[in-house]
């Protein structure tokens, strides 16, 4: 896992592209602290900041180059099966000088070219230079797990680099997209335009995109993979037992898989199904296989005083079953305000919530221990309908399908469990329910605020609410929290549900595989029977990293917010100024409904955003002292 950087351009139109990628390595050092390197030479200039995991010798430095010097690489991300390609690769004649996974992909693209990225099974982001053609090859893995962001000016420069920041010099004015944060201030939509940034000019390589460009040429984007979910109601019931059976081998080989590692490997728990599913899994084969040991499995949590949300029952039940050594972080109001603009220049776009930042403490926490690859259990939710939304859905597919008596029971079952009422945003969900909000409206004051996307609302079938969520309005965002809060502290964050060979089979799934008889995320309970402790497997509440968002905005955060939103530099640029004076007024009297605060916090976090990122080099003083120091 590091930070990838560099600028390819027409010969003798970029003299200083050396010291700009220097710079731009500088900026994302925090991704790759265990050494950096880079690549001059006609047309080109890599760089490459490095976190140690696979091969932790100098055979894994980068920009690496192939036995003939013809092509170079920097690459962020891990390739899982590098082992079994190693192999392959060898008997087609390959000497490797290492044995990390960095050196089998430049061989894979050596050997089969662009049709490499058919045979690769992991996260990646990378860039091949060919100095033969002058050409750029360039893909990120088929979910979008590791980012890759680029400039170009058509066909003379192409600046790519793992994070924005990174790229902000090659937009001198710094615009924001409107139309990206007007959809983020309306609907809280964020990350679901695959190719758009919250910066004008500055793009993202979709998840699933390879890219190539050359001088005089320009850029060529295409996709190489992509898949359907099925939109089957029913399974029938002697396939039950059997889909249950092939999900636990399943995801056992793909949480083996991610453990491939020269480094230790932790676990991020938050007491909910996923991370929990992974803790388990680990534990059971470690002792199946007899090498269990009291301090090999180490989890990471954040954890909170306030009883409504508070998942240390949970957590410690998961101890309890394991035997792992737990590590526990108390993140707080106070400490959120304090680092509230260092985390969004991590974060590089505006947030959702107070949520990720707790996570933001957890990878902190593991970093302060020692441990530099966390296992998490981002992807489940999405495809295995464990958000409260997808009940609707299912209800609505049953419905429409003239399942009346299904549909009823079902709705019987899901909603007479306290559990789940209990843990369900309404006022958060009616963005799904209603193609317009009262407080959006007035916040727009008068005039159209943007609408709704069509396919955000309650979609025709459950299979296609999970493909929008997989692909555009859910997982994405999550990866790039997961991502940025994560290699903020130099730790590699694994997905093991977003392995695509294991996306692929899921997306296979009738509906009632992953809702009925009251249940979400039905075919994971089956299959992990007697590998999840029963609190967990049978737990119908749903926390993931919740904070006291209501006593924090009311408290620590109120004197930010009032600061953020009584004169406004960019915020009056998208909604109108009368609109957010309307909603400040409104909070301080304490007339504000909880239904409109998360409104409240979009706002005022755009606001401080902007002003890091919208105005030339105005970053955290940290942040700028790291860079002067290391371009220097």
């Amino acid at each position: 896992m590091c930070g990838i950087a560099g600028i390819v351009f027409d010969s003798g139109a970029r003299d200083d592209a050396p010291r700009v990628v220097r710079r731009m390595i500088a900026a994302q050092r925090h991704r790759g602290p265990d050494g950096e390197g880079f690549h001059d030479n006609e047309g080109v200039s890599l760089g490459h900041c490095r976190l140690a995991i696979i091969d932790t010798s100098d055979a894994g430095h980068q920009p690496m180059s192939d036995h003939g010097g013809r092509y170079w690489i920097t690459y962020n991300g891990e390739i899982y099966n590098y082992i079994e390609l190693a192999e392959e690769l060898k008997k087609l004649g390959h000497v490797f000088r290492g044995h990390s996974d960095t050196e089998v992909l430049l061989a894979a693209y050596v050997q089969w070219g662009s049709d490499c990225l058919k045979r690769l099974r992991g996260m990646f982001a990378f860039a091949i230079w060919d100095s033969y053609e002058l050409r750029l090859f360039a893909a990120r893995d088929r979910l979008g797990i590791k980012p890759f962001h680029y400039y170009t000016d058509g066909d003379h420069l192409l600046a790519f680099s793992s994070e924005l920041k990174a790229l902000l010099e090659f937009s001198p004015a710094q615009c924001v997209n409107q139309k990206l944060a007007a959809d983020y201030l309306a609907w809280n939509l964020l990350d679901h335009e695959a190719a758009e940034t919250m910066l004008a000019g500055i793009h993202r390589l979709p998840a699933a995109h390879a890219l190539s460009w050359q001088a005089r040429v320009g850029l060529k984007l295409w996709r190489y993979w992509d898949f359907e979910v099925n939109e089957e109601l029913h399974a029938a019931p002697e396939r039950r037992k059997l889909l249950e059976k092939e999900f636990r081998e399943r995801f056992e080989d793909v949480v083996q898989l991610h453990l491939r590692s020269d480094v230790p490997v932790g676990s991020a728990l938050s007491g909910g199904l996923d991370s929990s599913a992974i803790v388990c899994v680990i534990n059971n084969e470690l002792r199946r296989k007899g090498i269990w040991r009291d301090d090999w499995q180490h989890v990471f949590s954040a954890c909170f005083d306030e009883p409504a949300i508070d998942e240390r029952p949970y957590m410690n039940e998961v101890q309890r079953a394991t035997g792992c050594q737990s590590h526990e972080v108390f993140p707080n109001g106070e400490q959120f305000r304090a680092e509230m603009d260092q985390w969004l220049w991590y974060q590089e776009e505006p947030v959702a919530g107070t949520g990720p930042y707790a996570h933001y403490c957890v990878a902190r926490l593991a970093k302060a221990s020692g441990v530099k690859v966390l296992l998490d259990g981002q992807g489940a939710d999405e495809q295995l309908a464990g958000y409260r939304k997808f009940i609707l859905v299912y209800l609505r597919q049953l419905s429409a399908a003239s399942h009346y008596a299904r549909a009823a029971y079902e709705a019987a079952r899901f909603f007479s469990s306290p559990a789940i009422l209990r843990t369900s945003d309404f006022s958060y969900g009616r963005r799904y329910l209603f193609k317009s909000l009262s407080e959006v409206d007035d916040l727009w004051n008068g005039a159209a605020p943007p609408s709704r996307p069509p396919a955000l609302g309650v979609a025709t079938s459950l299979g296609k609410r999970t493909e929008a969520d997989i692909k555009q309005y859910s997982l994405p965002l999550l990866l790039r929290y997961e991502d940025r809060n994560t290699m903020a502290f130099g730790i590699e964050s694994r997905v093991p549900f977003v392995d695509h060979v294991f996306v692929e089979w899921l997306a296979t799934l009738p509906a009632d595989m992953r809702l009925s008889d009251g249940w979400t995320k039905r075919i994971m309970r089956g299959a992990l029977r007697g590998i999840l402790p029963e609190r967990i497997r049978t737990r119908k509440s749903k926390l993931g990293f919740s904070t006291p968002f209501a006593s924090w905005l009311n408290g620590p955060l109120a004197g930010w917010v009032r600061e953020s939103l009584q004169n406004p530099e960019y915020l009056s640029e998208i909604v109108d100024q009368r609109g957010v004076a309307r909603l400040l007024g409104r909070f301080q009297a304490g007339t504000l409904p909880a239904s409109s605060f998360n409104l409240l916090f979009r706002c005022a976090v755009y606001e401080s955003w902007a002003r890091q990122y919208l105005a030339a080099r105005r970053v955290p003083a940290a942040v700028t002292e790291m860079i002067e120091i290391a371009v220097a």
